[in-house]
């Protein structure tokens, strides 16, 4: 899967744009800096599921929804001593 990242000014307060390469329209995501850009794709090459609100919704809309349900989500902490939090 191919992503581009650029810059649009005149997006207003969310001027970096990822978007899925051959994707429909609606597979894109607006963003803050370009720092989250790139953690957002990174986050999608590597398979992970995300828990921060802001890159959660980004990889919903690249994703499809059957990509969005494979990836892996980390298992919660336990602590033994002490039982679940």
């Amino acid at each position: 899967m191919r992503l581009t990242i650029l810059y649009k000014p005149g997006c207003g307060d969310r001027p970096w744009l990822i978007k899925r390469e051959g994707g429909a329209y609606e597979q894109h995501a607006h963003l803050h800096t370009k720092k989250d850009a790139l953690r957002v794709r990174q986050i999608i090459d590597a398979g992970k599921y995300p828990y921060c609100k802001e890159y959660k919704t980004a990889v919903q809309r690249l994703l499809t929804e059957e990509e969005f349900k494979k990836l892996h989500k980390k298992q919660r902490y336990f602590n033994s001593q002490k039982g679940p939090r």
